[in-house]
């Protein structure tokens, strides 16, 4: 008994179409491995978006430290000294480095 044609492709078709979308689901541009790249440059982002935020906190403390009512006369005079690059007489200087390299 030999059966028709279209009955002997439908498992090699039927085959081939899972193998296709299978791979695809795993390797694809919206698959597993592209799912989990995604995920560890989001973990990435926040980290770095936390660092920023942590940073913004910290100027806009120094920020507000020198406008306004709250003028502090002390920072106001080390932020000068800084940025004019001077210092009273008699004052010890200490320059700092980065030691990371």
């Amino acid at each position: 008994m030999s059966f028709p044609v279209k009955i002997r492709l439908f498992p090699l078709i039927a085959v081939l179409m899972i193998s296709y979308f299978g791979y695809h689901t795993v390797h694809g541009e919206r698959g597993w491995y592209r799912m989990r790249e995604l995920k560890k440059e989001i973990k990435i982002a926040e980290e770095h978006l936390a660092k920023t935020r942590e940073e913004k906190r910290i100027w806009q403390t120094k920020v507000d430290a020198l406008s306004g009512k709250q003028l502090d006369l002390d920072q106001l005079e080390e932020s000068a000294f800084r940025v004019l690059n001077m210092v009273y007489e008699g004052d010890s200087v200490i320059f700092e480095t980065d030691q990371s390299d």
